[in-house]
């Protein structure tokens, strides 16, 4: 039975005309190519879609390093500036590492985006300016002592040089009325010339503070210039790094030996202004 419906099937395929054979064939091959086209469209699409998503993610990472690592750098001008400001600042009401706030969060985000050569470098650098307060301070504290002992001097001045005026102006009314009391002349007259004697002292003292905020400024600036020096030498592959992740390549030789050289110039100027500083 089997036998018979394999023949009558095969009959049946013979009685089929060549001509629709040949249509059938060529439909077979059309729909073959269709297929692996569409295979290699689908396969170029996924690539493209890949390429694509992965560049997107390559730009938005360039965006934030770019928005991160500028804002670090302004903030390190900013630390260094603080750094040369704290003798004028008064440890009583501000804590002498609030200028370095900036900083420390700029830094502690660049290392989160960073590349992980960047990010250790950002981290041993931001470590190098917490330890660079705590140096600072042995030679921070006379400064700030002869900063309030003429803070204290002046304010006593102050109020001598005010009751010096009041006694002058009760001696001016004892004049202008024409009946002059000797008793309370002679008393203002004493009061006046104490008062003088207290305002030459507490002059003497505020200019001997002066005098000795000056001098401890300079070895407090001295020593500052000493450690900006070396903790530049850490800066400079920080910005090296910086303009590495960015792209900005060029030639990175020329580019550190440039700032090098900047730093040459301005510890020249800076030890010409000492030396007349000294001198004067």
């Amino acid at each position: 039975m089997c036998s018979l419906q394999l023949t009558a099937i095969v009959e049946l395929l013979k009685s089929i005309p060549d001509v629709v054979w040949s249509g059938l064939i060529a439909s077979i091959i059309t729909l073959s190519g269709v297929f692996l086209s569409n295979i290699g469209n689908t396969k170029r699409l996924k690539l493209q879609l890949t390429h694509d998503a992965f560049e997107k993610a390559k730009e938005r990472t360039a965006n934030l390093r770019r928005e991160v690592y500028l804002r670090t750098v302004e903030e390190l001008v900013k630390a260094n500036s603080h750094l040369s400001s704290l003798p004028q600042l008064d440890i009583t009401k501000t804590n002498l590492a609030d200028g370095l706030q900036g900083f420390f969060t700029a830094a502690a985000r660049l290392q989160l985006v960073a590349e992980p050569k960047t990010s250790l470098l950002v981290c041993q650098l931001s470590a190098d300016y917490g330890d660079l307060i705590f140096k600072l301070m042995t030679d921070l504290v006379p400064v700030i002592k002869a900063k309030k002992d003429i803070e204290i001097a002046d304010e006593f001045y102050t109020k001598t040089q005010s009751e010096i005026t009041r006694v002058l102006a009760e001696q001016r009314k004892i004049n202008e009325f024409g009946n002059p009391n000797p008793i309370v002349f002679d008393a203002l007259q004493s009061r006046f010339k104490h008062e003088q004697e207290l305002a030459a002292k507490f002059s003497n003292e505020r200019n001997e503070g002066w005098k000795c905020f000056n001098e401890f400024n300079i070895i407090f600036q001295k020593n500052l210039l000493i450690e900006l020096r070396k903790i530049s030498l850490e800066q400079i592959p920080v910005m090296i790094e910086i303009r590495r992740d960015l792209g900005l390549t060029g030639d990175l030789s020329e580019i550190e030996a440039l700032m090098k050289q900047q730093w040459s110039r301005m510890e020249a100027n800076f030890e010409a202004l000492i030396s007349a500083l000294d001198k004067s």
